[in-house]
C-alpha cells in the first residue's frame, strides 16, 4: 500500500498538481501470524495427532517445525488427505446432515494458512497456543483388560475373543462412551464388542472360557445378545450425549473379539483393553450396532463387471477400478419402533478406494425424502472412522420395513496401489496382484456399512426386581460373524 501511495504522489507532481502532505498514510494490511492465526488453526485441526508422541509422523506444535512442513501441510490439506476424514460430498451422493467433530478445514482457515505462508511466516505477538482437542475418551469410569494376552503369529489372520467384566451390579449401567486401546497397534485389525446378558448362556461361557483369557473364536459363533461397538484403526472414541446410551445389564459381560493381522511375524502377547464411561441416568433413546453388506450372492448382490450368468463377489487382479453393488432390504424390525440411523462406520480391507450407501424408501416419510444418501466417502484402511450425524435425535434418518439399503464399493487391485503391495508383502506372496474375493482374511475384501442405530429406550422398571424388556431388532439384529466370514 505504501508503494501505491508513492506512485500516486509521483503521478500528481508530474501532472502539475500539489500533493496534500497532511493526508495520513493508509492503514497497513493485516498480516496472518503464527501466534494469532496459524497456530490456533493447527491446534484445533492438526496438533491432536501431530505432536510429540502423537500418531502423526512429525510434530507441528513448534513454530520452526510448522514452517519446515508448511508446503507439505498445505499440499495434503488441499488434496483433502489431511486431516484424515474420508466423508465426501459428491454430486451423486451427499448426506443430508453434516458430521459431529468434522476436522476438515473451512475455506477461511485454508486462506489464513496460505496467507501466513505467503507473508513469510510472521510470528506475531508471542502468546499461549491453545491445547489441541483430546483424542482420549472423556470422564472414564472403568477400564477393563485381559488378564492374559495373545501372542499372534503366522501368515493368516486370527480371531481371538476375551470375556471381560464391566462390573455393573445393582442397577443397569448406561454407557455413553467407549474407547478400545490397542496394545500392539500394528496387529489389531479391528475389534467387535458384544454384550451377553445374564443367564445360562453366559454362565456356560464363563465356565468354559473364564474372564480375561484368550480363546480362538474364529471357528465358532461369537456369543452375543447385541453388538455394543465396532472399533477400527484410526477411529475416535465412541461417545454419545446422556440422552442416548447403550444399556449394560447388571451381571452382563462383554465379549471382545479381536481380528489380529500378524503379517508373517511373531508378536509379544497383546492385551488390548477397553475404557468405559458408565452412568445411571435413564436416557430417552438407546444405541446399538448393526451392519449391512458383505453380500456374496444374488439377489442382494447385483451383477457386476466380469460376471457372467451368476453374480459373484470377485475383484480381478490388475484392475484399477472395480465395483460391487448390493441392495439389502429391511424385512422385519421385530418389536423395535422409531428406528433411526445414528452413525455410520464404513468397512473394507486394504485395497478399497470408495464406499457409499443410499437408503430408498417406498415414499417420503415425515422429514425424510424418498431417497437419500446416508454415507459416502473415500477409503483408507489406516484411517477408519465412525461418522456421527450432527442432527437432533428425532430428525435422524428413519428406517422401516420395506426400505432398501443400496451399497456400492470400489477397489484398486493394480500393483500401482501401495496397499496392494502391502497386502502381498504382509502375506508373503509374490509381488503380483491376485484375484480377491469376499472373506475375513486381509487378502480378502469386504463391502460393509456398520450403522449405529437409535431406538426409544425401554421403559424404566419400577423396581430392581422388575425385568427390563429389551426390544427384538428383527433383521437389524447383527450377527457378529458377519464381520468375520460368510
Amino acid at each position: 500500500m505504501r508503494s501505491i501511495s508513492l506512485a500516486l504522489v509521483s503521478f500528481a507532481l508530474a501532472a502539475g498538481c500539489t500533493a496534500d502532505d497532511t493526508q495520513p498514510d493508509p492503514e497497513p494490511v493485516a498480516r496472518a501470524t503464527w501466534y494469532q492465526d496459524a497456530a490456533p488453526i493447527l491446534a484445533k485441526r492438526c496438533m491432536g495427532c501431530h505432536q510429540e508422541g502423537g500418531i502423526g509422523p512429525f510434530s507441528m506444535t513448534d513454530y520452526d517445525d510448522a514452517v519446515d512442513y508448511s508446503a507439505r501441510m498445505m499440499a495434503e490439506i488441499d488434496k483433502g488427505t489431511m486431516p484424515p476424514f474420508d466423508a465426501r460430498e459428491d454430486a451423486d451422493c451427499t448426506p443430508r446432515f453434516s458430521w459431529i467433530d468434522d476436522p476438515r478445514l473451512g475455506a477461511a482457515e485454508k486462506d489464513t494458512l496460505k496467507a501466513w505462508i505467503a507473508d513469510g511466516f510472521a510470528k506475531g505477538t508471542e502468546a499461549e497456543i491453545p491445547a489441541p482437542p483430546s483424542q482420549e475418551l472423556a470422564s472414564v469410569t472403568r477400564s477393563i483388560a485381559p488378564v492374559e494376552g495373545w501372542p499372534t503369529s503366522g501368515d493368516r489372520d486370527q480371531f481371538i475373543c476375551f470375556v471381560l467384566d464391566p462390573q455393573v451390579t445393582g442397577q443397569i449401567g448406561w454407557m455413553t462412551g467407549m474407547q478400545v486401546n490397542p496394545d500392539i497397534d500394528e496387529v489389531v485389525h479391528h475389534a467387535v464388542i458384544t454384550e451377553v446378558f445374564p443367564g445360562a448362556k453366559l454362565d456356560a461361557l464363563v465356565a468354559q472360557r473364564g474372564i480375561g483369557k484368550p480363546f480362538d473364536c474364529g471357528t465358532i459363533a461369537q456369543p452375543a445378545d447385541f453388538v455394543v461397538h465396532v472399533w477400527t484403526p484410526g477411529n475416535q472414541p465412541m461417545q454419545t450425549q446422556p440422552d442416548i446410551a447403550v444399556p449394560i445389564l447388571p451381571g452382563a459381560k462383554l465379549v471382545m473379539q479381536i481380528h489380529y493381522h500378524p503379517a508373517g511375524l511373531t508378536h509379544a502377547p497383546d492385551k488390548t483393553g477397553i475404557d468405559l464411561r458408565l452412568g445411571t441416568q435413564w436416557p430417552k433413546r438407546m444405541y446399538f450396532v448393526t451392519a449391512l453388506g458383505n453380500e456374496a450372492a444374488a439377489p442382494k448382490l447385483l451383477p457386476g463387471p466380469g460376471d457372467l450368468d451368476v453374480p459373484r463377489f470377485m475383484i480381478p487382479k490388475n484392475v484399477a477400478e472395480h465395483t460391487e453393488h448390493m441392495r439389502v432390504p429391511v424385512t422385519t424390525l421385530g418389536t423395535a419402533t422409531d428406528v433411526r440411523l445414528f452413525s455410520v462406520n464404513p468397512h473394507m480391507h486394504l485395497i478399497g478406494t470408495h464406499i457409499s450407501a443410499t437408503i430408498e424408501r417406498p415414499a417420503a416419510r415425515g422429514t425424510d425424502p424418498k431417497t437419500e444418501c446416508v454415507a459416502n466417502g473415500g477409503w483408507n484402511f489406516d484411517w477408519q472412522r465412525t461418522y456421527q450425524y450432527d442432527a437432533p435425535l428425532d430428525k435422524l434418518p428413519s428406517v422401516e420395513v420395506g426400505d432398501v439399503l443400496d451399497i456400492k464399493c470400489k477397489w484398486n487391485n493394480s500393483i500401482e496401489n501401495p496397499f496392494v503391495q502391502r497386502m502381498l508383502r504382509d502375506s508373503n506372496l509374490p509381488p503380483q496382484p491376485i484375484d480377491v474375493g469376499l472373506g475375513e482374511q486381509t487378502t480378502n475384501e469386504m463391502c460393509l456399512e456398520i450403522f449405529g442405530l437409535s431406538i426409544p429406550a425401554p421403559a424404566q422398571p419400577t423396581s430392581l426386581d422388575a425385568p427390563l424388556v429389551m426390544p427384538d431388532l428383527g433383521s437389524l439384529q447383527l450377527n457378529p460373524n458377519l464381520l468375520v466370514r460368510q
